[in-house]
C-alpha cells in the first residue's frame, strides 16, 4: 500500500470516532453540561447519528468513484503519470519539445476516446504485459505522425 492509501484508509476508519466526538460534545452543550461528558459521546442517538452520516459520506464517495470510472475526464494525477512516463520514453527517440507534444496529444486522444475506467483497464494490461492494445497503439501512431 502507498502513504497515500494508508492515509485514506485510517482517515475513513476515523471518521466515525470524529463524528462521535463532534456530536456528542454539541449534545452535551445543549444538555448544558449536566450529564457527564461520556455518556453523551456513548449515548444512543448519538452513536446512530455518527454511523448515519459516516454512510452518508461512503455512499458519496461510491457515487463519486462510480460517476469517475465512466467519464472521459481523467483524475489530474493520472494525467500527470501518464505524461512523466510517456516523456521519460519518447525522449529517446525525440527531443524534449517534440517529446511533450506527442504525449499531450496522446493523452487528449486517449481521453476523448476512452472512459476512464477503460484507461486504468488498459494501464494494468499494459504494466503487465508490457504491450499496448490495439486502440491506443492507433492513437499513438496517429500522434507520432501529427507535426
Amino acid at each position: 500500500m502507498t502513504p497515500y492509501q494508508i492515509g485514506y484508509l485510517v482517515g475513513t476508519l476515523v471518521t466515525p470516532l470524529i463524528l462521535m466526538l463532534v456530536i456528542g460534545t454539541i449534545y452535551y452543550w445543549i444538555k448544558g453540561g449536566r450529564i457527564p461528558y461520556r455518556q453523551a459521546i456513548l449515548s444512543r442517538w448519538v452513536i446512530v447519528a455518527s454511523l448515519i452520516l459516516f454512510l452518508l459520506g461512503l455512499v458519496g464517495r461510491a457515487n463519486s468513484y462510480l460517476q469517475q470510472e465512466s467519464s472521459h475526464v481523467y483524475p489530474e494525477r493520472d494525467i500527470k503519470a501518464f505524461t512523466e512516463g510517456c516523456v521519460g520514453s519518447a525522449t529517446k527517440k525525440l527531443d524534449i519539445q517534440a517529446a511533450e507534444s506527442f504525449c499531450a496529444c496522446s493523452i487528449t486522444e486517449i481521453q476523448k476516446a476512452y472512459t476512464y475506467g477503460e484507461f486504468r483497464k488498459f494501464d494494468a494490461e499494459m504494466n503487465q504485459q508490457k504491450s499496448m492494445p490495439s486502440g491506443i497503439k492507433n492513437i499513438v501512431t496517429s500522434c507520432a505522425q501529427k507535426p
